[in-house]
């Protein structure tokens, strides 16, 4: 019997304002995209983002991390127009603002109906930056716990993450439904004894070997 159901974050309750996750509002207005080559700087994010694998568990840190990634990755695409304070900005808006998230519309009415039937559960690959957001979104209130990755120092491909909400729920096979956008988050689920289902927002995944759906109500 279905108890609890485990929802992830990104592109199931909230996307990217830009439609990227770094490129965010005010990286847009702070760089001049006309001047980077944005395959190159996504290399040096990935260059520079192996913070992303370790422990971030206060919003000081994790601004921290992000100017360091923001400064180090535009001076290693050598951006005509870098100073510190571009890097500065960015780095503040990402961990203080709320711009980069655009939640889904409805998407409290489906938490808050999920949430008459089913012990609800968070798992993310974040930072500390969604708990704020979901209380001052006043989204909060609908899950029993919430788990942000880099509060634990394990993301979902770590396997680990998974286990968190197992053992603290004791949960047991078929009790438990995950849903996220990534097939091969959703392997490593369906290896932890999870249920699981696609979520796909957009309308674009014509096919999976998982179920489909494009909203919370599909549930």
């Amino acid at each position: 019997m279905l108890k609890y159901v485990i929802l992830d974050f990104g592109k199931v309750i909230a996307g990217p304002t830009t439609g990227d996750w770094f490129m965010t509002p005010c990286f847009l207005e702070n760089v001049d995209i006309n001047l980077i080559d944005k395959e190159l700087f996504k290399e040096a994010l990935n260059k520079y983002g192996h913070f992303k694998d370790g422990l971030i568990t206060t919003l000081e840190e994790e601004y921290e991390c992000f100017y360091n990634l923001y400064s180090n990755a535009l001076k290693e695409i050598n951006y005509p127009k870098y100073c510190d304070e571009i890097a500065k900005n960015i780095a503040h808006n990402f961990t203080y603002k709320n711009d980069k998230y655009t939640f889904y519309n409805g998407i409290e009415k489906e938490l808050e109906e999920l949430n008459k039937k089913y012990t609800l559960i968070l798992l993310t690959d974040n930072w500390p930056c969604v708990n704020r957001i979901l209380d001052e979104k006043n989204l909060t209130k609908y899950f029993s716990k919430i788990y942000v990755s880099s509060i634990y120092g394990k993301q979902k491909k770590d396997y680990v993450l998974f286990d968190y909400p197992i053992s603290d729920y004791n949960i047991k096979e078929k009790e438990a439904i995950f849903i996220d956008d990534n097939e091969s988050l959703l392997d490593i689920a369906k290896l932890k004894g999870l249920d699981v289902m696609l979520m796909d927002r957009e309308g674009i995944v014509e096919t999976s070997k998982y179920n489909i759906i494009n909203n919370l109500k599909n549930l």
